[in-house]
């Protein structure tokens, strides 16, 4: 029996910032900012996860005060948490300050640095973080303004944290990495997927580590194929602007879905080398080879539909979208990997907008040895990563009666966070403080993930590739479905 109270006085010490900091957050009035990153803060500040001195220092193009600064961090922090501490949040907001200033202005950084240096004054060490909630078109400028002015100063820790899109194509990511490096150390480089700060997703690698039963079954002569499925229902969600620029296969697939698979296919070892293992386990992954990239991957749009019982517009009537716009709110795409536990086991990915619900799921589905009986269905194991988060295992269990007849068997257990539980962003910033990269991308990752997605997004970029319709709340194209059928393979609901 589960004992809470035992359980509890044995876990570690909760993580937490020791060393007092400067956060410099580029992009300080945009959507991620509010959205994410300051109700992130706040709750390392409600959790105690900071220390004494620090400051939030938000620099952007936009005509501010810190007055003005803190009330946008308030009203941020008080529409997306539900609830707010408001002792709390007053400490909290007095570490808040405001800079003005242009990203290719290298004279803005000089002042930057010397508001910094006000900051500082009088803390016994420190280090500084600067976190790139922008647009990868302005990442060069501002590395080369940080270096130029002194803000980098190699005296002290520094670390640069990049938020995906890291590029839009394999070109812009080398580029920018060589930009980067130009200025930073490689240590000094966190690129980050809030993917990897779910505790959720972390948990593919340590079920696997601390189950050894379960690497007894994952092997491809008892494994038929992998499914990976991240459901949304949600629309842009005044990300017009970007996600018309980028779509799926690029939002959700370049830079989150293509890492969950390289968690169940890599080598167990050393957790400490877990970001080697990671890379490894991704370069492993490649497209079927075919003729016809039609049997790789399927491509759809949504029309307007009913999510959750309301009625929604289609995508090109949403504002700031071209009503003849291609862009792809829908992808289904196959892989394979050499891995040798896994190779010639079929991975079958898909995510898309404004679909019936919110979940984010892998299914493995198991092969049937031999016939069973009426009713009987192929074992599987769902690991549920967003949803209702749990692992289910799907078995059968005969009927009563003379004929051998079966009806399911689902044994599941809840996925619960238990102990130090963080949002994930509040988690890999923590990490980042304290010079963790374990869950921050490598180059090499990156590099791995563009390589599998760029010949598909040049495909899907030909005006006669097809785009196929769906409507909104359903669970994508008809046609979708049509695609893994002849693989003789359906879709789990």
């Amino acid at each position: 029996m589960f004992r809470p109270d035992i359980f509890y006085t044995q876990l570690p010490m909760p993580l937490s910032a020791s060393t007092p900091f400067s956060f410099v957050l580029f992009g300080a009035s945009g959507h991620l900012a509010k959205l994410k990153l300051y109700p992130s803060l706040y709750t390392l500040a409600l959790k105690k996860r900071l220390p004494k001195d620090y400051a939030i220092v938000g620099y952007a193009r936009t005509e501010m005060d810190d007055a003005g600064f803190r009330k946008l961090i308030a009203d941020a922090v008080l529409l997306n948490m539900i609830e707010v501490n408001a002792q709390v949040m007053e400490e909290f907001l007095s570490h808040c300050h405001y800079h003005q200033g242009q990203y290719t202005e290298t004279q803005d950084f000089v002042a930057l640095k010397d508001h910094l240096e006000t900051l500082e004054n009088g803390w016994k060490s420190r280090e500084r973080l600067a976190y790139f909630s922008v647009p990868p078109s302005t990442f060069a400028d501002i590395a080369q303004n940080l270096c130029k002015s002194g803000t980098h100063d190699k005296s002290f820790p520094f670390r640069c944290i990049v938020e995906k899109p890291i590029g839009n194509t394999m070109q812009e990511f080398e580029d920018i990495i060589s930009r980067l490096t130009q200025c930073f150390h490689e240590d000094e480089v966190f690129l980050l997927d809030h993917y990897l700060g779910k505790e959720a997703v972390r948990n593919i690698f340590y079920l696997r580590y601390s189950n050894p039963i379960l690497e007894r079954l994952f092997k491809n002569s008892l494994i038929h194929h992998v499914e990976i499925t991240a459901l949304e229902s949600a629309g842009l969600e005044g990300r017009a602007g970007y996600f018309e620029h980028t779509g799926t296969l690029r939002d959700m697939f370049q830079s989150h879905l293509v890492l969950v698979p390289s968690l169940l296919t890599m080598v167990l070892g050393d957790p400490q080398q877990i970001r080697s293992l990671r890379a490894n386990a991704l370069a492993q992954f490649y497209l079927p080879p075919v003729s016809d990239f039609s049997e790789v991957v399927v491509q759809g749009q949504y029309a307007s539909g009913s999510v959750n019982g309301k009625p929604v517009i289609g995508y090109t009537a949403e504002d700031g979208i071209a009503k003849d716009s291609r862009t792809n709110t829908y992808i289904a795409l196959k892989l394979l990997t050499r891995a040798p536990s896994f190779s010639g086991v079929p991975f079958y990915l898909r995510s898309g907008k404004r679909l019936q619900r919110k979940e984010t799921r892998i299914s493995i589905e198991f092969q049937e040895i031999h016939p069973v009986g009426k009713g009987a269905t192929r074992n599987r194991l769902d690991i549920i990563l967003h949803g209702e988060a749990g692992m289910r295992m799907h078995l059968q269990t005969k009927l009563g009666g003379t004929e051998p007849a079966f009806r399911p068997l689902v044994m599941e257990d809840p996925l619960v966070c238990i102990g130090d539980c963080l949002p994930e962003h509040s988690l890999l910033l923590l990490e980042a403080m304290s010079g963790n990269q374990d869950w921050f991308l490598t180059v090499e990752e990156v590099r791995s993930a563009w390589r599998l997605i760029s010949p598909v997004q040049s495909y899907l970029e030909e005006k006669t590739t097809p785009l196929h319709s769906y409507a909104a709340g359903t669970l994508g194209p008809k046609e979708a479905e049509e695609w893994i059928g002849k693989e003789g393979v359906k879709w789990f609901d």
